[in-house]
């Protein structure tokens, strides 16, 4: 499925794409991008976005969106690529790969979303763009454009686009750019009909339905006969045509028969989906209020897709609203129908230490914790708890154990800084807030950090040299930066 197949069709820019022209990046006979520079590229894209656009990062959401993800790069073509998944907070329907295997999915996109297969179609899809290495296609390597240039140009379009203001993005795109030569860079439609095909493989033998890729096409353009002249950023950028939903479903016949389609059970993972798409309406709302009104409603007219799902999103609605006792009320109903499901045992335990009751909310944990050693959901929710309610060394070990396990990310390090302040560790707050602003392209503010982490040590040879080293190799990416114009 074409969602926004790569980077390269502007995110679904409010303008037409053949008048936005971008750096040219190499003759056709250049030898596209090598695995390292593609990577490189991802890294310096992704950490400049965490800085421009509103990228969702709870921690359940998270390890869903990951965890789809990866089942379905494990029946890919994939040869050792690595990839990131996440969420970005946008109001449209659009997805979309970038260099370096990250695939970022528009909050809205999910919503619309009615079953995990249509979902997986949409990841399968763009997972497709990067295994065939449609995107180091597009970004052929050139001497007369700089990796972090690729990168930030990358940035500038994503970022204009999520925020609504096409003027926004061509002025960041402009300056991107600056001095370099412009000629356009299009996703050609054999690409495109390749990722069709290789994405609906990639869902048939990861379990689901591949109808479910066909099927989303139908309601996409059944629905944008309601649109008007703003239809969604998806049709804006690839319309869906009776020939495009044909193929599709002819490439469906021919990866299932009605004998083996009657066989393919429910996906287990169906109710997971509901959950994770009722907490995303949630957090994505900006009114509280017609949150509860909507799920409330659902609930009385019996208009919605999954009932526990929809009683889940109305519980954390009301939470977030300050009803904690309807929160509480509705989340023990779930309880009782099923006690060991671990989302609603996360959504007490918030709940509970709410409202003061801090002895279950961290019985709750630490049982959670006993039958999933480890598990990032669990101990992120937990650490906040912990320093919440001024234990910040078992919050600390617990995110340690965490680093080690290769979760480094902006939870982690902010709330390991949190944790050394709240002890009194001013090295350690400071040089973990370094990580946590350099994780989110802020690296002069991590400069900065560093700085009053060195001067904050003492006698500590060990730590001056390590924080010293750290400082050195931001400042000399400062000056590569500045040396590109960036």
């Amino acid at each position: 499925m074409i969602l926004i197949g790569s980077i390269t069709l502007l995110i679904g820019l409010k303008i037409n794409a053949d008048e936005i022209k971008l750096p040219e990046m190499g003759d056709h006979s250049a030898v596209i991008l090598s695995p390292e520079q593609e990577r490189r590229i991802g890294q310096q894209f992704m950490q400049q976005l965490r800085g421009a656009i509103p990228i969702i990062d709870d921690p359940e959401l998270t390890t869903y969106i990951q965890s789809l993800g990866y089942k379905l790069v494990a029946h890919s073509d994939n040869g050792g690529q690595n990839f990131t998944f996440f969420i970005i907070k946008n109001p449209t329907i659009n997805a979309f790969a970038a260099p370096g295997g990250y695939i970022g999915i528009h909050s809205e996109l999910i919503v619309n979303t009615q079953t995990e297969g249509e979902l997986a179609a949409v990841m399968a899809h763009e997972i497709a763009h990067i295994t065939q290495h449609h995107l180091a296609r597009a970004f052929e390597h050139s001497s007369r454009l700089s990796l972090p240039m690729t990168a930030a140009i990358l940035t500038a379009i994503i970022a204009g686009a999520a925020s609504g203001n096409p003027d926004a993005a061509m002025a960041g795109l402009i300056a991107a750019q600056a001095g370099s030569t412009q000629s356009q860079i299009n996703t050609t439609r054999a690409n495109e009909k390749e990722a069709d095909r290789i994405g609906m493989q990639t869902l048939s033998k990861s379990g689901y339905d591949p109808f479910a890729m066909p099927s989303f096409f139908e309601r996409l353009q059944q629905a944008s006969r309601y649109y008007g002249l703003e239809p969604p950023e998806i049709l804006s950028s690839h319309p869906v045509t009776r020939n495009r939903i044909a193929d599709a479903v002819g490439r469906a016949e021919q990866l299932v028969t009605n004998n083996t389609r009657q066989l393919l059970v429910k996906n287990e993972n169906d109710l997971k989906f509901y959950l994770m798409r009722a907490k995303l309406q949630v957090l994505a709302s900006e009114d509280d209020r017609e949150t509860i009104k909507y799920f409330s409603q659902s609930l009385k007219t019996g208009h919605y897709l999954n009932k526990e799902a929809t009683q889940y999103g109305y519980a954390l609605a009301l939470h977030n609203a300050g009803n904690r006792n309807e929160a509480k009320k509705q989340i023990l109903a779930l309880l009782e129908q099923d006690k060991d499901n671990l989302t609603y045992q996360l959504a007490f335990a918030e709940i509970e230490e709410s409202t003061g009751q801090l002895k279950t909310a961290f019985d709750i944990y630490k049982k959670a914790l006993d039958l999933y050693p480890n598990d990032y959901t669990i101990v992120i929710n937990y650490a906040q708890a912990l320093l919440r309610n001024n234990q910040p060394r078992i919050a600390r070990d617990l995110l340690k154990a965490q680093m080690e396990l290769g979760q480094k990310n902006g939870w982690t390090y902010l709330l390991l800084a949190r944790a050394g302040e709240n002890i009194g560790d001013q090295t350690e707050s400071h040089r973990w807030m370094a990580e946590y602003y350099y994780y989110h392209g802020q690296i002069g503010m991590a400069i900065s950090q560093l700085k009053l982490a060195s001067r904050s040590i003492g006698n500590d040879f060990h730590e001056h040299s390590k924080i010293d080293a750290r400082l050195r190799e931001l400042e000399a990416e400062v000056k590569i930066n500045k040396k590109m114009d960036l």
